[in-house]
């Protein structure tokens, strides 16, 4: 791999100030040293601090992170991650939802199935909430908000509400028979009271949304079309 040839050290300048005792202070610039291998020679250069914030600034509008931060309203640092990500993810490389949802799809998915779902869900224009905290009252709040884990229920990967359906969709990462008992007892336990509520609650595994999503698409718009059964009087 190619490296750039250019350091950066630190040179602290001592200066002596008298304001009736002596006291020492140190001023802060930086050394800029570029190499050139093949006409040997260097080339060496003081700047200040605002000059490599400056420098910086610029590489970061040049290598397109200012662009990023600036869409997904995130720090310098994440839009790096996204950057590199996009870089060197498979799901990125044909993905039509690049720097749409990349910030979600990255920070806030929890597995590649969810990113898989995710995207899916998007390109169908079905508007989903992820990691939405529902509590054991059915209440619930977004995930901008601490988990208080005295009260609640459950956090479906997704959640999508429509004038009369409130859907929990759950993507595993086994399948059904790979679940441990406790898993099974856990999750089925989450389902009853979700239903009780009033949710419809929706699980598919990981050979579903890999091999299938599709169909995983076509079962989610159903649920959403749906009518509710009304309750008898």
């Amino acid at each position: 791999m190619a490296r750039i040839p250019i350091s950066v050290s630190k040179i602290l300048q001592e200066r002596k100030i008298f304001r009736g005792l002596n006291e020492n202070k140190y001023s802060e610039s930086f050394l800029i040293q570029i190499e050139e291998k093949n006409q040997k020679w260097d080339l060496s250069h003081i700047a200040h601090r605002k000059d490599l914030i400056k420098f910086r600034n610029e590489l970061n509008d040049v290598l397109g992170f200012k662009e990023i931060a600036e869409k997904f309203n995130c720090s310098i640092e994440e839009a790096e991650k996204i950057s590199d990500y996009q870089e060197s993810e498979k799901i990125c490389k044909s993905c039509p939802q690049k720097n749409l949802v990349c910030f979600d799809c990255i920070y806030t998915c929890q597995s590649p199935l969810e990113q898989k779902l995710y995207v899916a869900l998007k390109n169908s224009n079905i508007d989903s909430e992820l990691q939405r905290r529902i509590r054991k009252d059915g209440t619930g709040y977004s995930k901008e908000f601490q988990v208080d884990r005295k009260t609640i229920l459950t956090l479906p990967d997704f959640y999508i509400e429509t004038s009369d359906k409130k859907i929990c969709i759950y993507a595993d990462g086994h399948t059904y028979h790979e679940r441990t008992e406790y898993q099974a007892l856990r999750d089925r336990n989450i389902d009853r009271e979700l239903q009780n509520l009033g949710f419809v609650c929706l699980r598919f595994t990981g050979k579903e949304i890999r091999e299938k999503i599709e169909n995983v698409i076509e079962t989610i718009k159903k649920s959403m079309e749906l009518k509710p059964v009304p309750n008898n009087v």
